[in-house]
């Protein structure tokens, strides 16, 4: 196992890695399968689903099942819708269709709703602040990184433990080659410092404005290295 790179030695993220470009190609082309949860966890990106539900005293189940169409909870929509910034029907569009592709019934998803074209600007956008393992999750999606730990006899906790800064050699490789690039860009990948989120280092696309005397926000203190996250049903479940 490789030692993490100290954080002065990390280069910069840049974002048009072959694998950053891979994770963004993937959902511009498969946002309208994927699910409703995923969608709006992307869009509410650098925010989590679950932090919102604890801050709103929801439980994470109930959030969970709502974006499922389960159960409607009908003031939970609009909380969210609130908290995303979009009238609630556009949420409605997004959980009461069905995925493309998917079992169910009216007219599925084109990738075209408010929230599904958001979910894409947001991964365009913060894509070099993303998490390395948020990266190849996207990258490699539907496919889970936990169902290919599994599929390849390793243990989950190595796969996000790599992903994490603490590099194994063998799923470093494995993960390279299930996605069709070299070791070595996974682990630069891994290695590199992301960008704080909130800074577009591209051309920008179509987002709410800020205000116009909003004062510019200080520049965060460098990110630490990210824990292996919590398999919770609200998180990106990748």
């Amino acid at each position: 196992m490789q030692e993490p790179v100290p954080f002065a030695d990390r280069p910069q993220r840049s974002g048009e890695t072959r694998l950053e470009a891979q994770a963004v190609a993937r959902v511009r082309a498969h946002v309208a399968e994927m699910p409703a949860s995923l969608v709006v966890q992307l869009a509410l990106w650098p925010d989590e689903l679950a932090r919102w539900a604890r801050a709103e005293r929801i439980a994470e189940s109930v959030v969970y099942n709502l974006l499922a169409r389960r159960k409607p909870y009908l003031r939970i929509r609009e909380r969210l819708a609130a908290r995303l910034g979009v009238p609630t029907g556009h949420l409605a569009t997004l959980v009461d269709r069905p995925a493309a592709g998917g079992a169910g019934q009216g007219r599925p998803r084109d990738g075209g709703s408010p929230l599904e074209r958001r979910a894409v600007a947001q991964v365009e956008r913060e894509l070099a602040a993303l998490a390395a393992a948020t990266v190849v999750g996207l990258a490699m999606w539907p496919e889970t990184l936990t169902s290919w730990a599994r599929a390849h006899g390793v243990q989950p906790s190595a796969v996000w433990a790599t992903l994490a800064g603490a590099v194994s050699e063998p799923v470093a490789t494995g993960l390279a080659r299930r996605l069709g690039v070299t070791a070595r860009e996974v682990v630069a990948l891994v290695e590199a410092e992301r960008l704080p989120a909130g800074r577009p280092e591209r051309p920008p696309v179509p987002s709410e404005p800020a205000p116009a005397d909003a004062a510019p926000a200080a520049d965060p203190a460098p990110p630490a290295r990210p824990a292996p996250p919590t398999r919770d049903q609200l998180s990106l479940g990748l």
